[in-house]
């Protein structure tokens, strides 16, 4: 069986979905039970994963250029708060490494995956 584009854009926009309903789950509970504004917000950025994974299951081309665009926000904004974090909060610093690395990672893989179903191995095969 030979993957398509479309069947790597059908991955990356499930993994999506998947991402941003999990964080709009845990919303409730930190909104509820801790009132702790800086994961709320950060859990309400990853919650806009969920419509754009549901536009790219969709077939909506845009959807996965938006991908992209949130992937590198994902991406670069990690890079730039995670040491900014660390350095003025040392002593939380570890809990956010554990928590903030696996999503980065997760967004690198998934970026990466977005630009090899763009690559020439694809450009002329049929998608189904």
């Amino acid at each position: 069986m030979k993957l398509s584009t479309r069947d790597i854009q059908l991955f990356v926009g499930g993994a999506l979905a998947l991402t941003g309903f999990r964080a709009l789950i845990w919303l409730p509970y930190y909104y509820a039970v801790s009132l702790d504004f800086g994961r709320i917000i950060s859990f309400m950025i990853t919650g806009l994963a969920l419509p754009i994974g549901i536009a790219i299951l969709m077939g909506r081309a845009s959807a996965v250029t938006l991908a992209q665009i949130y992937l590198w926000l994902m991406i670069i904004s990690g890079f730039v708060v995670v040491p900014i974090f660390c350095y003025f909060v040392p002593a939380t610093s570890s809990h956010l490494l554990w928590a903030a690395i696996p999503e980065m990672l997760v967004s690198i893989v998934l970026l990466v995956v977005i630009y090899w179903s763009r690559s020439r191995r694809f450009k002329h095969e049929p998608d189904a």
